[in-house]
């Protein structure tokens, strides 16, 4: 648990510890970061070391007491060092590796369901005025796709589930692979707006199985 000045009255000044970036990115400073209100508005100002922090907030409450709760001041800082290393070792940074995470849930909060995907593939189509045929093939595969994984994210969709799915199919290999080819289509307008950080099907070919007889 980080260090933290346990506040007596409501809207009273806190200060924790908190990782700070330094000039180098992948270098991160732990520091005492202190929160207040100020002409009504929440703030906060760091420190270099905790009695900076105190004094601070000292100046805003002078009845202000510390009750400091730490049951293990470095773990924070091991645990920083380790990650650190881990994605040096990789050529990344701690920055690297948020920023990708950040996408990531930014993708997951933006998606929608695979059955959304597919009307939406379906209408753009229409109106790019798409002949009959292809939107007949099109509904008729891709709806079979949205039965399947229904109300899935389509972020949250793999190249394994779909393989797997694909290979599940009583069907011929070139209506496998056609099927493959208007998936990673899907998949590419769900990229385009947003609702997936990447096309799982793009380069990807489906290994056939025998049709049954």
């Amino acid at each position: 648990m980080h260090p933290v000045v346990a506040p007596t009255m409501a809207n009273e000044p806190t200060t924790q510890k908190a990782e700070i970036p330094s000039s180098d990115a992948s270098q991160p400073q732990l520091k005492f970061v202190v929160s207040y209100c100020d002409a009504a508005k929440r703030k906060q100002k760091a420190f270099e070391t905790e009695d900076e922090a105190i004094d601070f907030v000292r100046t805003k409450n002078p009845n202000f007491r510390r009750d400091i709760q730490d049951a293990d001041p470095q773990a924070s800082a091991r645990m920083l060092l380790d990650c650190t290393n881990r994605l040096n070792a990789r050529g990344k940074t701690i920055k690297d590796a948020t920023d990708f995470f950040i996408q990531h849930l930014a993708a997951h909060e933006k998606s929608c369901t695979a059955a959304t995907l597919v009307e939406e593939v379906i209408a753009a189509k229409q109106k790019e005025a798409a002949s009959s045929f292809n939107i007949d093939e099109l509904r008729s595969h891709l709806t079979s796709f949205g039965k399947r994984f229904g109300s899935e994210l389509v972020a949250t969709i793999t190249s394994a589930d779909i393989d797997d799915w694909l290979r599940s199919l009583n069907v011929s290999i070139v209506t496998r692979n056609r099927y493959r080819q208007l998936i990673m289509q899907a998949f590419s307008f769900a990229v385009d707006h947003g609702y997936a950080n990447s096309n799982p099907v793009f380069g990807r070919f489906v290994v056939s199985r025998p049709v049954s007889s």
